[in-house]
């Protein structure tokens, strides 16, 4: 996998810890001034911030300190290793007891029973935990600050509360004060007022910032999505309990041969469990094997064809360095997919696993498989899963084996509870395991977790079995599902609709949302919602929920159709979450939050307008675009097909733009859209007003691009000779820029053009120079396809030995690059040149060869070509059998593809065949169609 799932967690999620009221002034800042700009640097390098302060907002001391301490020591455990502590005069609240069962469960406490919650916190947080040293921050205010209080405060709430608190302060600071000179934290004193200490805290982690997180580091959509589906197989390995025989399958499967695996079984059985911890054991076994897994659906693009094929596509490049764009238009998406393919397996064994086939969006054909290549190589292990529907229908018709994953049985049940449990301490008595593992819909696996969440978090135990037949009466997952958000509201509502509020809000997120976008949303008046209110609730959905890089979403399909069927019912209340979302996001700053869900969200809330009209945006088009040109392209198409907004009208005025202040770059993005998306004309435009300009401003890289733009547009459109007056203007710009790549796409370009025109002199100099600075840039790709126009200009010139010679040249460097492809194109052709040099047995093993290729990249065009060639062979040397065989199915394939031109060959090769066996009758009908 890319180095980029082995990188940091990309969120710093800082606590911060400080005695209650005379903190007050220096939390407010921080919360009004320095995080915010922290927020945003963070967002500018694609990391998600988040800062934990569970006394700001609360007025009252006992709710802040008292009440709080179970939430408080496990927000410090999931903000690890980031910290910081506010220290002045006052050591903090000291609790008169601490719950036993809380006691339990850390049994440090009980030397600690003594001590400020204050103290106890930066025990958990930093002391007690040396080994994550260096991202903890104390910061110490100048005692001479009791001289200065602000007006209208009380010196005895800034003072200390006794000189047996003054003796245990003044111990905790030179602790820390030796915790670092032993590199654990850092401290600074002392700060004299809230705005010094904003300001040290804002360069103690803009540095800390810079150097975890610099500047470059951002990730691209495709590698923000390798990232979420690497969080989530993380998300699905906590317990699991599974049957070795299953990963005996798969270890067997992965290193054998023949053709995929599919993975079957009921859903909530476990399917997508079992490959996540597989993948995982795996590939920590062999780091240096190319492994990838795609969950489908536990992304927002996940479960669209494109995309998860884009998804696959950009980890061979990374991994197998190739060096081409992926394609944006589907059916040759299809074809690379199946190019690459066959490309990484020549160089390597490599394991690909799709889980869930059946949440694939049925547009296209996804669910019919057409993206999937009818042969996959035998380096490529592939493991599928899915659940019955058209998918698994068509994985049937190519008889691949499978492997059912069972319902659990008894044993399993216990094991599975007991274990569970045990992460939390907890236990069930003989009796209740008994009932649970005999209820039968416990033998689903995700059914007996969400039962045992509800239960791990029950305190009462006389209640307990009330609770456990209240549960148990839910006889599906989205039965069960209902009660916890039912039980949610009675435990964190009160008075107000924070669980449907909260919920909706997350529904409609598109990759999710961090604590300080949630907060923010459900907060009132400007101001979040307070983290004493919204952490207890957090913490409590946790099961139900997998963070992805700070980013909270549901960790299952079933809690969020739950959340949707509760909250969000109707289109309506759906299209209002969405809006409420888009207003929220255009708001922030413009960095990958606000891009990548800003436009989404105004797409699923239907407001087609305004979002043409975000699209015309010079920003954050251009913004939106560099990051994702495929996104941009998906968004014109929905507009399109649901409003009368029409690209083109949007971007009309864009190309009647001229004079100094001419926004090029933009103009160049929008021409590039135009002309991907079929506006040839409007492209064409655009890059003439911006040669125009680029010629009076002497701007040569804008001309350059312009000029390359127009003249592909004026060879598609048929307009030679213009297009190659275009092409030469780019070259000698190329040239003079020094961009040796250009110039050796254009002089390709313009020996197409040449030798289509039957100029093949000057063809064959443009190529062989074409290949020349190929070589020198190292772009084996790029002299295989000019060694093969090459060759093909030798054959015209009837000089089949030297054709030959460039043929196997580009042979060699096609099946070293692992390209099929343009393998299977050169062989056709090569067994052109041996037929005519008489040698039919070499063209007849090259034909074959072609054919097989074809088979397996599902190039139907080409493998009627070569059963064709074939045939004729056949017929030439007296077996009319294999002919006729060879001919009917190249026949059925022109017929389906609707090739009138092969068709009429097939018919009257077969007519030939006919004639022979003395079958005239036949024959003359076939030549009459």
């Amino acid at each position: 996998m890319s180095d980029v799932l082995c990188s940091y967690d990309r969120q710093i999620r800082v606590f911060i810890s400080s005695t209650f009221r005379d903190m007050k002034e220096e939390r407010d800042y921080l919360v009004k001034y320095t995080f915010p700009w922290l927020r945003k640097l963070c967002e500018s390098r694609g990391v998600i911030w988040g800062d934990v302060d569970l006394r700001w907002g609360i007025t009252d001391e006992d709710q802040a300190e008292g009440k709080v301490l179970p939430v408080c020591l496990e927000e410090i455990h999931r903000c690890r290793p980031y910290f910081i502590g506010l220290l002045g005069e006052r050591y903090g609240w000291v609790p008169e007891q601490i719950p036993d069962e809380l006691a339990e469960r850390q049994p440090w406490l009980q030397a600690h029973r003594a001590r400020s919650i204050t103290e106890l916190e930066i025990q958990h947080g930093v002391l007690r935990h040396e080994s994550l040293h260096g991202r903890a921050f104390f910061y110490f205010r100048d005692p001479a600050y009791l001289d200065r209080l602000p007006a209208g405060s009380v010196r005895g709430e800034f003072a200390s509360e006794s000189p047996e608190a003054q003796a245990k302060l003044a111990f905790l600071k030179a602790r820390l004060r030796s915790a670092q000179t032993e590199g654990i934290c850092l401290v600074r004193e002392p700060y004299p007022d809230p705005q010094t200490l904003g300001q040290w805290i804002l360069e103690d982690f803009t540095a800390l910032i810079d150097d975890q997180f610099p500047e470059g580091s951002q990730l691209d959509p495709l590698d923000q999505e390798a990232l979420e589906h690497a969080a989530f197989a993380q998300s699905r390995a906590r317990v699991y309990i599974g049957r070795q025989e299953y990963f005996e399958r798969l270890d067997t499967h992965v290193t054998g041969e023949g053709p995929p695996l599919i993975v079957l079984g009921e859903s909530g059985s476990g399917k997508s469990a079992l490959l996540a911890n597989w993948f995982l054991r795996y590939q920590k076994a062999h780091p240096k094997e190319f492994v990838l897994i795609h969950f489908i659906g536990a992304t927002p693009y996940s479960a669209d064809w494109q995309m998860m094929l884009r998804h696959i596509l950009s980890e061979f490049k990374r991994w197998f360095d190739i060096r081409e764009e992926i394609p944006t238009d589907p059916a040759t998406l299809r074809s690379t997919f199946a190019i690459w393919l066959h490309r990484a397996a020549a160089k390597d064994r490599m394991v690909l696993i799709l889980d869930a086939l059946n949440q694939m969006e049925d547009r296209e054909g996804a669910q019919d498989l057409i993206w999937l290549p009818p042969v996959i190589p035998a380096n490529v292990r592939m493991i599928f899963s899915t659940l019955p529907g058209r998918a698994l229908d068509n994985l049937s018709k190519r008889g691949w084996p499978t492997l059912t994953v069972q319902p659990l049985h008894d044993a399993e049940r216990r094991a599975l509870i007991a274990e569970y449990l045990a992460q939390s301490a907890k236990a069930l008595s003989s009796a209740r395991i008994t009932r649970i593992v005999t209820a039968p819909q416990t033998a689903n696996p995700l059914y007996l977790r969400i039962l045992l969440d509800e239960l791990r978090l029950h305190g009462l135990h006389d209640t307990l079995e009330s609770t456990v037949t209240h549960y148990l009466e839910a006889e599906t997952i989205p039965d069960l599902y209902g009660k916890v958000l039912a039980r949610w509201e009675r435990d964190y509502e009160g008075d107000t609709d924070l669980i449907g509020e909260a919920l909706s809000f997350l529904w409609a997120a598109r990759r999710g949302l961090s604590e300080t976008e949630w907060r923010e949303l459900l907060g009132t008046d400007g101001q979040p919602l307070v983290q004493a209110t919204f952490a207890p609730f957090l913490l409590a959905a946790e099961s139900g929920l997998v963070n992805r890089s700070g980013l909270w979403t549901f960790a299952h399909q079933y809690l969020r159709e739950a959340v949707r069927e509760a909250y969000v019912p109707t289109t309506k209340h759906q299209q209002v979450a969405h809006r409420k979302l888009a207003d929220y996001f255009s708001m922030q700053p413009l960095a990958t939050r606000h891009l990548d869900e800003r436009s989404w969200q105004l797409a699923e809330a239907a407001a087609w307008k305004e979002l043409a009209q975000l699209l015309g945006e010079e920003q954050f088009f251009l913004s939106v675009y560099k990051w994702n040109e495929y996104e941009v392209l998906r968004y014109w198409a929905r507009i399109e097909q649901q409003s009368s907004e029409r690209m083109v009208e949007t971007y009309r005025l864009a190309s009647q733009l001229n004079g100094e202040a001419m926004p090029t770059i933009f103009l160049h993005a929008v021409a590039r859209l135009l002309k991907t998306s079929g506006h040839l004309t409007e492209s064409f435009e655009i890059c003439q007003a911006l040669q125009d300009h680029a010629r009076h401003a002497a701007d040569l890289v804008i001309l350059e691009a312009s000029l390359a733009t127009q003249a592909l547009i004026l060879k598609d459109r048929g307009d030679i000779d213009s297009a190659m007056r275009l092409l030469q203007g780019q070259e000698r710009l190329s040239r003079e820029l020094g961009n040796l790549l250009g110039v050796a796409i254009s002089l390709g370009n313009q020996a197409n053009i040449h030798k289509n025109r039957g100029s093949l002199d000057i063809a064959m100099k443009l190529y062989r120079e074409e290949e020349r600075l190929c070589r020198e840039l190292g772009d084996p790709a790029g002299v295989a396809r000019s060694l093969g126009n090459q060759a093909r200009i030798l054959k015209v010139y009837g000089n089949p030995d030297g054709a030959i010679k460039l043929h196997q040249e580009e042979e060699r460097l096609c099946r070293e690059l692992g390209d099929p492809a343009r393998l299977a194109a050169l062989l056709g052709d090569q067994a052109h040149i041996e037929y005519d040099r008489g040698d039919v047995d070499s063209a007849m093993k090259q034909l074959q060869e072609q054919e097989r290729l074809c088979r397996e990249l599902g190039d139907p065009a080409r493998l009627a070509s070569s059963l064709g060639d074939q045939a004729y062979i056949e017929y030439n040397r007296g077996n009319l059998d294999k002919a006729m065989k060879l001919s009917q199915e190249q026949e059925r394939l022109c017929r389906e593809l609707g090739n009138p031109v092969g068709l009429a060959t097939s018919l009257g090769d077969q007519a030939l065949i006919f004639k022979a066996r003395g079958n005239l009758d036949v024959a003359m009908k076939l030549h009459q169609e």
